[in-house]
C-alpha cells in the first residue's frame, strides 16, 4: 500500500516536461480534438462576427445620364432669345452632328424639307463641343444683341455665322407664344434623325405643334434607294400650362430619368421616346427672370 506523499509524488510526476516544465493548461493538449476552432480568438473562443457600422441599407445609385438636355429657353424680346443645353454626363460630348429646330417638321431633314417664315434648323460647326456638366447658351440673334441683352457673350449665335443654318432664314425668330423646341442629331447621310430632347415650350398655337413622325418612311442622302421608317412616338408630351414673358425664361427643374419612356423602342439616340417626357415636372411652371449660363446644382451634379 502505497502513502499518500508517493501518490502525489507520482501525480507531480506525470505533470513534469522532459525539460523540467510544469504542464497544467488543458489547453496545451495536444489532442486534435481539443483543438480550438480556426477562428479562434486569443482565448480560444471564436471571434466575434464584425461590427456593423451602419446597418441601414445603402440608398440606390443614382440614375446615370446618358445624353444632352435642353435646359433654358428664352421667348420673348427678339434680341433676347436663346436656347441653353446642358451635358449632365461625365464626358464631353462633340456637337459636330447635332442640331436645333422650332419646327415640328424637322425629323424631315434627311430628305429635304421646306420651313415655314422664321422657322430654322441650324447646326453645330465641326469641332464644336460640350464638356462633362457644362452648359453652352445659343442665341436666336447675334451675339451682340444677346451681350446687351444680358451682359455676357453667348457660346453660339444663329445669326452672325457661329452656327451653321440648314433650313430657314438669317432672321429667324422664336414664337412668343410658344413652339417646340427640338434638339436632335444626325449623321449627314442616314435616312432617320434621332431625337435628343424636345419641349412645348409655352402654349404652341395650332400650326406650331410637333409632326407625328410615326411611321413616316424617308430615304436620306445615302447611296441606296431603300427607305427606313421612325418608331412610333407615343405623344403624351404636354405643352407648358403657361408662357414666360418679356426678360423671363422657362428652366428644367429635373432630369429626364423617371419621367419619360425609356430603355429602348423610342427614336432617341438611345432608344428613348422624347416625345414622352413629363415636362411639366421636369420644366417650371413659375417663369423667372432669364439665367443664360447658370444651371440648378441638381441637374449637374
Amino acid at each position: 500500500m502505497s502513502s499518500p506523499d508517493a501518490d502525489e509524488q507520482s501525480d507531480d510526476d506525470s505533470d513534469m516536461q522532459p525539460d523540467g516544465s510544469d504542464q497544467t493548461d488543458d489547453a496545451d493538449s495536444t489532442d486534435p480534438t481539443d483543438a480550438p476552432p480556426l477562428d479562434a480568438g486569443v482565448d480560444g473562443r471564436p471571434d466575434a462576427p464584425p461590427q456593423v457600422i451602419d446597418a441601414a441599407p445603402d440608398a440606390p445609385p443614382a440614375v446615370q445620364a446618358t445624353s444632352l438636355i435642353l435646359s433654358e429657353v428664352a421667348l420673348t424680346g427678339n434680341p433676347a432669345e436663346f436656347i441653353e443645353i446642358a451635358n449632365p454626363t461625365d464626358s464631353a460630348v462633340s456637337l459636330s452632328n447635332y442640331y436645333l429646330s422650332d419646327s415640328g417638321e424637322y425629323f424631315r431633314l434627311p430628305a429635304g424639307v421646306t420651313l415655314t417664315t422664321s422657322d430654322f434648323i441650324v447646326k453645330f460647326p465641326a469641332g464644336a463641343s460640350i464638356g462633362p456638366r457644362a452648359v453652352i447658351t445659343v442665341a436666336v440673334s447675334t451675339a451682340a444683341n444677346f451681350m446687351t441683352a444680358y451682359g455676357v457673350a453667348p457660346t453660339y449665335a444663329m445669326d452672325g455665322g457661329t452656327m451653321i443654318r440648314v433650313v430657314g432664314t438669317s432672321t429667324a425668330t422664336l414664337t412668343n407664344d410658344g413652339e417646340p423646341i427640338i434638339l436632335f442629331q444626325w449623321d449627314g447621310t442616314s435616312d432617320l434623325v434621332r431625337d435628343v430632347d424636345i419641349l412645348l415650350v409655352g402654349i404652341p398655337g395650332a400650326t406650331n405643334l410637333l409632326t407625328n413622325k410615326s411611321g413616316v418612311a424617308i430615304d436620306g442622302p445615302d447611296a441606296d434607294t431603300a427607305t427606313s421608317a421612325y418608331r412610333p412616338d407615343a405623344r403624351t408630351i404636354l405643352s407648358q400650362t403657361g408662357i414666360p414673358g418679356m426678360s423671363q425664361s422657362t428652366k428644367r427643374i429635373a432630369g429626364e430619368a423617371g419621367h419619360e419612356q425609356q430603355g429602348g423602342g423610342g427614336n432617341g439616340i438611345v432608344g428613348d421616346d422624347e416625345t414622352t417626357e413629363d415636362t411639366r415636372v421636369t420644366w417650371d411652371a413659375t417663369f423667372t427672370v432669364a439665367t443664360p449660363g447658370s444651371v440648378p446644382a441638381a441637374l449637374l451634379p
